[in-house]
């Protein structure tokens, strides 16, 4: 009876903290967009990984993939604001994630471990 009720509880992001947790995204990347490419997908690749590890619950993946997409999309545009002109298309954007290995969402615990507390 007991673990029944266990397995019926999704644990997953509430709206409020995934809503602060892109509007933090976006305050970093308006600050960091002048910063040299490189250390930009550094630190962006350690906060995916950040957020991934905190939020990647089993029942979570639609959150983590949405925070993810909207993390792509924002840095985008971040990015073309560094000139007048857009200095990126989406190709040569795409292009730079995989140049830099910025790992997609995942799953990073199982259920025997979500389910432990």
């Amino acid at each position: 009876m007991v673990i029944d009720q266990i397995e019926d509880r999704k644990r997953r992001t509430s709206r409020k903290k995934l809503k602060k947790s892109v509007a933090n995204f976006t305050a970093w990347c308006k600050g960091a967009r002048s910063s040299r490419l490189r250390k930009i997908f550094r630190q962006l690749s350690s906060q995916l990984r950040g957020y991934r590890n905190y939020y990647g619950l089993i029942d979570n993946s639609a959150n983590l993939a949405q925070f993810y997409y909207q993390a792509k999309r924002i840095l985008f545009k971040w990015l073309n604001r560094r000139s007048q002109r857009s200095s990126l298309s989406w190709e040569e954007y795409e292009k730079l994630w995989e140049r830099y290995q910025v790992s997609k969402p995942r799953i990073t615990q199982s259920r025997q471990i979500a389910m432990s507390f």
